[in-house]
Formats: C-alpha cells, structure tokens, sequence
C-alpha cells in the first residue's frame, strides 16, 4: 500500500509539473488594438522561460524587453514614441494553444491606459519557393522577354536572383508569409535604375499576382507555374 501511495505521488507531480501551464509562445502573432491603425505583428524566439523577439506595427519595428514566459502567463514590454515623447507598453496575458488573452498598459501625457489584448499565433506554414524558374514577361505591346529566376528560402526570407541575356541581378527584400511572396528587382535601363516589385499568392503548382515597376508606370499581372518552371507576366 505503502508503495502504491509513493508511486501516486510520482505520477501526480509529474502531470502538475507537465500541465501547469503553456510552454510553447514561439512563433508569430498578430492582433489590433483599440485605436490602432492596422495590425501588430511580434516574432518570438524562446530559450526556456526567456522571450526575445521583434514587434513591428504602424509605429514601425522594435525588439522587446523583460519577456518571459512561466506557468502560461507570458509579459514583455516594449519601448515606444509618440510625438517626441517616449513610453513603455507592459503586455501580459495567458498563453492557450495559439491565443492570447491579457492587456497592454502604458503611461502616456501623464495619463494611465489599458487596453485588451487578444493574439493569435499565425499557424499558415510557408509554401515551397525554393528552385529555378523559366520567366516570361509579356509587355502591353505582345512583345516577350524571357528569362529565370532563380529563388532559395530561408524560413521567411527569400533570396536569389533574376536572369536575362546572361545578366544576373540579386533580388531584394525576398519574403515569403504563409502562401505570399514579395521581392524587389533593381536594374539599370537605359541610364537610370529601374524598380520592379513582385508581389504573388502561392497555388498548389502556380503563383498569381502583380509586378509594378517605374519602367512604365504600369502595372502587370503575372502566373507563376510550378514543374516547368514558368512565370509569366501578363
């Protein structure tokens, strides 16, 4: 009986000690806040009870401070300005599969406010970009050009580089969010530099979205195909 009762013991502490809350804040999170313009998007890296990570929203991009993470009850802060004035928003909240529910104070103007914080964790995984790919850009005249792109990803970044007549040039600002990629091509033309921005949806097998460059002012529509390899922009 004795023995029973000691393993009892065991096992009871080790499921307090498993389930005494979320361990896992890792990720990326978005949400709105009252009066806010806009989405808050915070990449979290966890090292045991300990959160870093970037916060970026309409205000633009910051790392947080004092992130932790124990028994489910996840805080941090983050250092802000508004109008030449600087101040520090408290978050804190409880951790629940891939939601969060708490607060963010701040002191502002002499003035304290809380807000409700309500995040959810971004679960879309990356689609596949990564290889090379057949181009064709089809111009407003039916004129062709051809050429490849050439694309490695990196979690969400995407890097490589564009190929026409055997000139290479490294795309820029590569990025990849769930089914989305974006990217920037720069070129010399005729004197100046040329801006292109790629910006398409990921399909099964395809890609669709748009192409705006300052070469024309135009914009195009480009299908992107998977297995042959071909992109092209209408």
């Amino acid at each position: 009986m004795k023995r029973f009762m000691l393993i009892f013991a065991a096992i009871a502490l080790a499921a307090f000690t498993t389930f005494g809350g979320e361990t896992n804040a890792a990720g990326i999170w978005k949400w709105s806040l009252t009066e806010q313009t806009g989405e808050t998007i915070l990449k979290l890296k966890q090292e045991g009870e300990k959160l870093t990570g970037s916060y970026t929203n309409q205000f633009g991009k910051a790392e947080i401070t004092d992130g932790s993470l124990k028994d489910g009850d996840i805080t941090f802060k983050v250092k802000r300005e508004f109008n030449g004035q600087d101040f520090v928003i408290k978050y804190s909240g409880k951790l629940s599969g891939d939601k969060i529910t708490g607060k963010a104070e701040f002191d502002i103007n002499g003035e304290t406010r809380a807000l409700d914080w309500n995040a959810k964790r971004d679960t879309a995984k990356a689609a596949a970009a990564s290889g090379n790919w057949n181009t064709a850009l089809i111009l407003g005249d039916g004129n062709r050009i051809e050429g490849t792109l050439k694309l490695k990803q990196d979690g969400d970044k995407l890097t490589g580089a564009t190929v026409r007549n055997e000139n290479e040039t490294q795309i820029q600002d590569g990025k990849i969010s769930g089914d989305e990629i974006t990217f920037t091509v720069i070129r010399e033309r005729d004197g100046r530099k040329v801006t292109a921005k790629y910006k398409g949806k990921i399909s099964g097998d395809t890609i669709k979205g748009k192409v705006e460059s300052d070469w024309s002012g135009e914009l195009a529509n480009p299908r992107l195909g998977r297995h042959t390899r071909e992109i092209i922009f209408l």
